[in-house]
């Protein structure tokens, strides 16, 4: 991991270090933060989706076993895996908080920000943000979905922003806090895993992602998979 210096970035801001971590990607540590005002029952001010909160990054990088050893060494757990017949991993669900993820790992050339996803209360309020795209006609913004994931059960709608960057609304899926909880390994070749009604994943949603700047605002050098999941001929895909 690297600690930037004096003159080479940012050393810190407050109480909070920037660094970059062994997969390439930036991370700030911080030990305190204000407290904002409780807003769970203001119904009152809510609009669209209803955005509860920031739920997790999902990153695109090239080594998945490098990136699951590193987020475990910082005490990570697992919830889910993608792997293949002799247990290749080619994604990773892995979380602090006691939900699926915090951060979930894409095999695909990176380091890039594949998505962030965002959490809403109920279903209904994703299928709301999609029914508002369509009314201001800016349904193109709409990427993929709604639908119901494989992997951490959860009902999505991924958007592309006007600067094409990937947002998901995300909703339903579940806690993993148990101490005994088990890591769920899906098979590669299990065309449920990315969508659980069997629907197609466009080929943009595995192939697009946004570039990651380094600490001086630089792109970061990108390093092409060692395992292509979209790469495996599975259902409904029609990929590979």
């Amino acid at each position: 991991m690297k600690r930037v210096k004096k003159g080479e970035g940012t050393v810190g801001v407050g109480d909070a270090v920037r660094v970059i971590d062994p997969l390439g990607f930036p991370v700030e540590f911080f030990h305190e933060i204000d407290r904002a005002e409780r807003l769970i029952q203001r119904y009152d001010i809510r609009h669209g989706a209803e955005i509860a909160r920031l739920d997790h990054f999902n990153i695109c990088t090239p080594d998945i076993p490098a990136a699951y050893d590193h987020y475990k060494s910082l005490g990570f757990g697992c919830s889910e895996t993608i792997e293949g017949d002799e247990h290749e991993l080619y994604a990773a669900w892995m979380y602090r908080k006691q939900t699926v993820h915090d951060v979930a790992f894409t095999g695909g050339a990176g380091p890039r920000l594949h998505h962030l996803g965002v959490a809403t209360h109920e279903s209904h309020q994703v299928l709301r943000a999609a029914d508002i795209f369509g009314s201001l006609r800016k349904e193109h913004h709409i990427e993929r979905g709604p639908g119901r994931h494989g992997v951490s059960n959860a009902f999505y709608l991924y958007l592309r922003d006007p600067d094409g960057h990937r947002v998901e609304i995300y909703t339903s899926d579940y806690y993993t806090g148990d101490p005994d909880h088990e890591t769920y390994r899906w098979n590669v070749k299990d065309d449920r895993r990315r969508d659980f009604w069997g629907n197609a994943v466009i080929e943009s949603w595995y192939k697009e992602a946004s570039p990651v700047l380094d600490l001086d605002g630089c792109p970061q050098p990108i390093a092409d998979a060692v395992l292509d999941e979209s790469a495996v001929q599975v259902g409904a895909d029609g990929l590979g």
